[in-house]
């Protein structure tokens, strides 16, 4: 592709996105699966859905999984990745024999419709797998925190208030600690941010179906769940959750480079913080049957600092009912530019890099034996 056709492939909405994605599958002979998120639409009223293209042997015991749209904002970068990788996974499959591809499509459509990185209900999914039978992880960090983040007095005057309190807390607490109270998600506070909800979510459900539809079979599972937001400008940010120095850790760290799933990048140089309920660990999970390897991968947008403004902005979208159209067009805007830039050179990057790591992670795949 040249760089016009690759710059086309990045939507402006959740329905041309789609429409895309089911093209491409469509062109490939891909199997597709659609669930119907019932009771929502986006904002020209058409349905929303969770859609998946598989290719390959159904009796496949190795498996390449990469999802878009877990933050459904997040998938404007991701969803032209699928796309452009579907013809040529097609091309790779012709010449293996036990390999499949499951492409998963706006995990989150609601959140990739209104252009929100949380669900329907502000969900945030990547803390939702958790087992809600047991007592949810706590943070009481977070409580204090979160009218320091979502300020009930929004005006100028009570942002700067609020900014200053906020500075206070890390001045006394560290920034380390910051991180991980604010990114490790949170259970008590509805309306707050990284809010992993109090039940199984319907995306959280539609995986399952998935995984028990298309992975029952695999052994071998290599996953990327694409992500924006951390990171450097551009450039990918690793996050691999399989245990550190175990097998499967050292599989990515031979997919993708030593230095790159081993960085303390992306958070100031601060520790990883403790996440709880990710889609990573819910997924390993129903396919408790095979081997499990990959990682959660961020394309960077903004410094911690500004990634953290874009989550403020989102939550504000959501639930500041005072905002006028033009002010709700402009946050919207600004919201966009937080998670998939239109600068021109950061998208051919996202792309170029985004398809060498999928057939890093397909080579490594179809030798792992």
């Amino acid at each position: 592709m040249n760089d016009a056709e690759i710059l086309g492939l990045y939507p402006v909405s959740y329905a041309q996105a789609r429409a895309r994605f089911l093209a491409a599958a469509h062109a490939v002979h891909a199997t597709v699966d659609s669930q119907l998120l019932s009771g929502y639409a986006d904002a020209m009223g058409d349905p929303l859905t969770l859609d998946a293209a598989y290719l390959g042997p159904k009796d496949a015991s190795r498996v390449l999984v990469m999802l878009a749209g877990t933050h459904g904002s997040e998938g404007y970068a991701a969803s032209p990745l699928l796309t452009a990788f579907l013809p040529q996974a097609s091309r790779w499959l012709e010449h293996q024999g036990d390999i499949g591809v499951l492409l998963v499509h706006a995990v989150n459509p609601y959140g990739f419709a209104h252009v929100l990185r949380t669900n329907e209900h502000n969900v945030d999914l990547n803390r939702n797998f958790i087992d809600f039978s047991k007592p949810v992880p706590g943070n009481p960090e977070y409580r204090t925190l979160h009218a320091l983040l979502c300020p009930a007095d929004r005006s100028d005057s009570g942002a700067r208030a609020a900014r200053a309190a906020l500075d206070a807390w890390m001045a006394e607490h560290g920034q380390a600690s910051f991180f991980d109270a604010l990114f490790r998600g949170q259970y008590e506070v509805p309306e707050g941010l990284i809010y992993g909800g109090t039940e199984r979510q319907w995306s959280n459900r539609a995986l399952q179906a998935l995984a028990e539809r298309f992975l029952g079979q695999a052994r071998r599972i290599a996953f990327v769940d694409w992500h924006t937001g951390l990171g450097e400008y551009g450039k990918p940010f690793f996050l691999c959750f399989n245990e550190f120095g175990g097998p499967e850790w050292e599989r990515c760290c031979a997919w993708w480079g030593r230095d790159a799933v081993e960085t303390r990048g992306g958070f100031n140089g601060a520790a990883r913080p403790r996440y709880s309920g990710l889609v990573f660990q819910g997924m390993r999970e129903f396919c408790e049957q095979a081997e499990f390897a990959g990682a959660v991968i961020e394309f960077g947008t903004t410094p911690p600092d500004a990634t953290i403004a874009g989550l403020q902005l989102d939550n504000r979208l959501r639930f500041d009912a005072e905002l006028g159209d033009a002010q709700r067009a402009a946050l919207l805007e600004q919201a966009m530019e937080s998670f998939c830039p239109q600068d021109p050179q950061w998208r051919l990057d996202v792309m170029q890099e985004g398809l060498a790591i999928a057939r890093r992670a397909f080579d490594g795949l179809c030798a792992w034996s």
